[in-house]
């Protein structure tokens, strides 16, 4: 069991204390840039307007980025907070489950139950049945690394990234002091970049983009935060640092932009250098988040209402926006909204629209009828601080 240093400031003595609304808005931000991403990708303009603004929801995938840094400074933050509780990983793991498996468990059970009867429906599935085993095992990412290509139900790589970072992170977290679990985030930062590099010199560029180790700079760094503001001298040591990162973080992906003329995924020199500015400018807007006055414009922004919304159902958001873009692909709604209307802008309007609004309606009603109902099973793995006997 790990004793807590002196020098450890107890999560009450923070202001971390309850729930951030603010990190809801993150995680809404977090959804909508992705949800935007996928909804207009391929679109191009014609006028200049048009072209700045597919330009600019073509940098949505980095949206992954801030939902990895963002779990990687939740989870540690909580594992750290229990490391000393009576059944901690077993109370961590379950609660992890009931959040996470009902929604990607079922959505796997229904499509892999209609695909078969619902030719027409599925037909934008078509190959999917090859990759049951990985998408079952939590393995989404590995395939894609092996095949080199995307495919149906692919976006749930991120998915499994994010599960072999809860299954491997509690060992280092509740056997470490904080110092040593520090020195293990930078470790991790240092073997992602390195990987990242090498995979991205051998020309093998989903690997770099969806595999657990080239990817779990963000974690880290996330992970990494969370452990700094629990030190001596808690969040007042890094509030300044934040601020300036934030800032030279900011103008160096906006630098990036202008010379890559675009942020894409698959750029290079974005895989190598891009990911990590985009991590630790995220990672550097979530402290300076939590200390920001609830009256400040910035706070007030992560705190609306639809941010927040769309950050509580933000996980069913993910997975059921590709779905919605696989079902409409099969039933050829694209072409059906295209053949509608002679206007360019109306169609891509229209199909947005309705791509938005089917997925929310999906992400609420499994918030409803799922989701919540499982989450109210946690109350049972709560967690307990060990009574010693003297």
């Amino acid at each position: 069991m790990t004793i807590p240093q002196e020098t450890d400031r107890p999560l009450a003595s923070t202001p971390l204390s309850g729930h951030l609304t603010v990190l809801d808005g993150a995680r809404g931000l977090a959804i909508l840039l992705v949800m935007t991403y996928h909804f207009t990708m391929g679109m191009a303009g014609q006028s200049f307007s048009s072209r700045l603004l597919f330009k600019l929801t073509s940098v949505g995938w980095c949206g992954v980025n801030l939902f990895f840094v963002l779990s990687g400074f939740l989870i540690t933050g909580i594992l750290y907070d229990t490391r000393t509780s009576v059944h901690r990983f077993r109370n961590f793991y379950m609660r992890r489950a009931l959040r996470i498996f009902p929604l990607y468990y079922g959505t796997l059970l229904i499509l892999f139950g209609l695909i078969p009867w619902m030719n027409r429906w599925t037909h934008g599935f078509q190959g999917v049945e090859r990759a049951w085993p990985w998408l079952w095992s939590y393995g989404t990412n590995i395939l894609i690394s092996l095949d080199g290509k995307w495919f149906p139900l692919s976006h749930y790589w991120s998915l499994a990234v994010e599960e072999h970072f809860y299954l491997i992170w509690p060992l280092f977290v509740f056997t470490l002091d904080r110092r040593s679990s520090i020195r293990a985030c930078l470790a991790l930062i240092a073997i992602a970049l390195v990987v990242r590099f090498w995979l991205v010199g051998q020309g093998l560029v989903l690997s770099a983009y969806t595999l657990t180790l080239s990817r779990m700079d963000g974690l880290a760094i996330g992970a990494l935060v969370a452990l700094s503001i629990r030190g001596e001298h808690g969040l007042g040591a890094i509030v300044p640092l934040a601020r300036k990162g934030a800032k030279f973080c900011g103008a160096a992906l906006v630098m990036l932009m202008l010379w890559r003329l675009g942020l894409r995924f698959h750029d290079a020199l974005v895989q190598t250098l891009g990911y990590l500015l985009l991590d630790l400018f995220f990672a550097c807007l979530i402290v300076v988040l939590v200390v920001t006055p609830q009256v400040a414009p910035l706070a007030r922004f992560f705190n609306l209402g639809v941010l927040r919304s769309l950050g509580r159902y933000s996980y069913g958001i993910y997975v059921y926006n590709s779905i919605f873009i696989l079902v409409a692909d099969g039933l050829s709604v694209p072409s059906r909204v295209a053949a509608w209307t002679d206007s360019v802008a109306v169609e891509r309007l229209v199909y947005v629209a309705l791509a938005t609004v089917s997925t929310l309606s999906m992400a609420w009603l499994s918030w409803h009828l799922l989701e919540k109902h499982f989450l109210k099973l946690k109350v049972h793995f709560e967690s307990r601080p060990i009574v010693s006997v003297e």
